[in-house]
């Protein structure tokens, strides 16, 4: 049988699977153990083609959790307007992001970002990348209470104290949803809410 021509894709197609592949890869196995082979065989290509397109295995580990990042924040921006008459505004939108993006793009970055907080030793552009994250959640949650507070939609609270709570317990939904085997991750940010609302609205 004639063996089937490997179809020629467009560079900037190519590099999304890479980065597809690999995020599917670090997903479920910690990065320090996945090579650029395993990574090459689950893109059907070879080796060198990878190392075209990414210098090394770290500098392709950042282009994933880049786009994934990147992803996710535009996701969020998309379903800003739709959430200009929640309560929760843009914590709303950010809830919503993390709820519809869970069973793909969430869980494996999250693991990837865990896997790389544990590190002995922490690549700074990798650790710069979630850290960054991290603010933006933050800077968000922060400046919903702040203008729900002038506004005298929310009572008054400790922002602070709320944001870092509300960053922790979505960190903490998916870390849970892997370790229980418990796949209720959107049913969890909705308790989440209902949680949120009772402090802010009481």
């Amino acid at each position: 049988m004639a063996k089937v021509a490997r179809q020629r894709l467009d560079p900037s197609r190519r590099i999304e699977l890479i980065l597809d592949a690999t995020l599917g890869l670090v997903g479920t196995s910690h990065f320090s153990v996945v090579t650029m082979r395993d990574i090459a065989l689950a893109c059907d290509v070879n080796v060198a083609l990878l190392y075209h397109y990414f210098s090394s295995k770290d500098h392709l580990i950042r282009a994933v959790l880049s786009r994934a990042l990147s992803i996710i924040t535009d996701d969020f921006e998309s379903r800003r307007a739709a959430h200009e008459n929640d309560v929760l505004g843009d914590i709303g939108a950010w809830f919503a992001t993390h709820a519809a993006m869970a069973p793909t793009m969430m869980s494996r970055m999250v693991k990837l970002m865990s896997d790389q907080a544990a590190q002995p030793v922490k690549d700074p552009e990798l650790d710069a990348l979630v850290q960054g994250f991290y603010r933006f959640e933050r800077d968000l949650t922060l400046s919903t209470l702040t203008v729900g507070m002038a506004r005298g939609l929310y009572r008054p609270v400790d922002k602070d104290m709320l944001a870092r709570f509300v960053g922790l317990h979505l960190d903490g939904i998916f870390h849970a949803a892997e370790s229980r085997g418990e796949i209720r991750i959107p049913e969890d940010i909705a308790d989440l809410r209902v949680v949120l609302e009772g402090q802010l609205l009481a």
